[in-house]
């Protein structure tokens, strides 16, 4: 299993030990969205897969087990320390058809044709030319081959996300401007946002698909610390402990309008783009 230290994402590095905190949990949650997507991909056993912007390890992980020993996964970041910590859960987890590898997905460090199949989970939203980090996903897979992208759909339709971004940003004296890295994440909540982007591409076979889930989440138990630690972790650490408390019992308040008969009631929407290299 081989990493390469090479970063290209201070800002994620700096997350990466919060990420890697909390990435069994969250790996428990994301077949939701594994699923779909490897699948749009086509991703089976034997294939050799190409994961973009795998950070913390999923769905590289996922795909991995899938894959099986006949099939390898390449797995790979902007940030170095995102990748430390994958590679550490993958060692842990005892795979063995897995390898780590920083990359820019604007030039990827693999030869035409390399992969058979490739999947990249709320990545291409922070890449500066998205139509250059799709022509270089197609570059590197074999004629035929499918990949896959999955985007955020509206914040307003993402409860978890709406509410931390709203409540946390002001309490810590930040101005919530949405220009930035994490401002970047709803950059293609559009409808037929990612379609046309892949067809400028040169990909075939294009369409979007619509993913909107309903979780039911139990009263009492605080789900959003995950999602709370992973933003904004580095900058907890500097609060008092009674200045870090404010700041969770304004999440709970928060999120209280959404607690019915015991149970929060969230959503969640993603959008599926998908396509086929061509040749």
């Amino acid at each position: 299993m081989t990493l390469t230290t090479k970063t290209t994402s201070p800002a994620y590095d700096e997350k990466a030990a919060y990420w890697e905190k909390w990435a069994e949990t969250m790996a428990r949650q994301s077949h939701r969205f594994n699923e779909p997507l490897l699948e749009a991909a086509g991703v089976g056993p034997g294939r050799k897969l190409l994961d973009l912007a795998s950070g913390a390890g999923e769905p590289a992980l996922s795909a991995a087990a899938l894959v099986g020993p006949e099939g390898h996964v390449t797995a790979t970041d902007a940030s170095a320390e995102m990748l430390a910590g994958a590679t550490r859960r993958a060692e842990q987890a005892g795979l063995e058809n897995i390898t780590f590898e920083v990359a820019d997905m604007h030039a990827l460090p693999f030869a035409d044709d390399a992969f058979d199949a490739l999947t990249c989970r709320f990545g291409l939203m922070f890449v500066d030319d998205p139509v250059a980090a799709l022509s270089e996903a197609r570059r590197v897979l074999r004629p035929g081959s499918r990949l896959a992208y999955m985007v955020w759909g509206q914040r307003r339709e993402n409860t978890l996300h709406d509410v931390m971004k709203t409540v946390v940003p002001k309490l810590l004296g930040e101005s919530g401007d949405e220009s930035g890295v994490d401002g970047a994440q709803f950059r293609f909540a559009d409808e037929g946002s990612v379609a046309p982007l892949m067809v400028a591409a040169g990909l075939d076979q294009v369409e979007e698909r619509e993913l909107r889930l309903s979780p039911r989440l139990d009263a009492g138990k605080p789900f959003w610390r995950p999602n709370l630690e992973m933003a904004f972790g580095a900058k907890l650490e500097t609060l008092s402990a009674d200045e870090r408390q404010d700041i969770e019992t304004a999440v709970v308040d928060a999120f209280a309008p959404y607690l019915k008969e015991g149970a929060y009631h969230l959503q969640l929407h993603a959008r599926l783009a998908c396509a086929t290299a061509p040749g």
